[in-house]
């Protein structure tokens, strides 16, 4: 039989079928497979056990994690590294995440004038550009003056202040 195109397993890993028991009226045939014939009561021998199986590492070698190319700063001189989206609000959920940011990180903002919606908007590096979408926030995204429209992913410049609601961040480059 030609095994091409099929994988087979080593030796000893399936356990093989159990030989059919012949009926008594049926004429006896000799065994002719090599070596002394196995005792019927006694099970097949295991085969040796399998290696443990690591997963090869990524191309290239191990994981490295991603060098941030933005970073954000926030309110109270707070810095954040911009290494994948981020979904930014008074208290963020990934329901109204867009698409490709469903494993976005979720980053709270204090707000004591509450102009900031529960998740305002989203940040989605690539490379190194930096986009945001306003996801339909109450009181909008501003960048430079201009509101964005809802929805609608928008570029944004080194060094561009957004104002979510009246709350100032600034994208800047590292």
């Amino acid at each position: 039989m030609d095994d091409s195109g099929f994988i087979v397993p080593p030796p000893g890993l399936i356990p093989s079928r159990p030989e059919p028991t012949p009926s008594p009226d049926a004429p006896r045939v000799p065994d002719r497979r090599p070596g002394p014939p196995a005792p019927a009561d006694r099970e097949p021998a295991p085969g040796r056990p399998l290696p443990a199986f690591t997963p090869p590492p990524g191309p290239g070698g191990p994981v490295v994690p991603a060098r941030p190319v933005w970073r954000l700063r926030l309110p109270g001189d707070r810095t954040l590294p911009v290494t994948r989206p981020l979904l930014l609000g008074r208290n963020p959920s990934t329901a109204a995440a867009p698409a490709g940011a469903a494993d976005a990180e979720l980053i709270a903002l204090d707000d004591p004038a509450s102009t900031v919606s529960k998740t305002h908007a989203a940040l989605l590096p690539d490379g190194d550009a930096l986009t945001v979408i306003d996801l339909h926030s109450t009181n909008g995204v501003t960048i430079a003056g201009v509101r964005i429209p809802a929805g609608e992913p928008v570029p944004v410049a080194p060094g561009s202040e957004l104002l979510l609601g009246d709350l100032r961040v600034r994208a800047e480059r590292s």
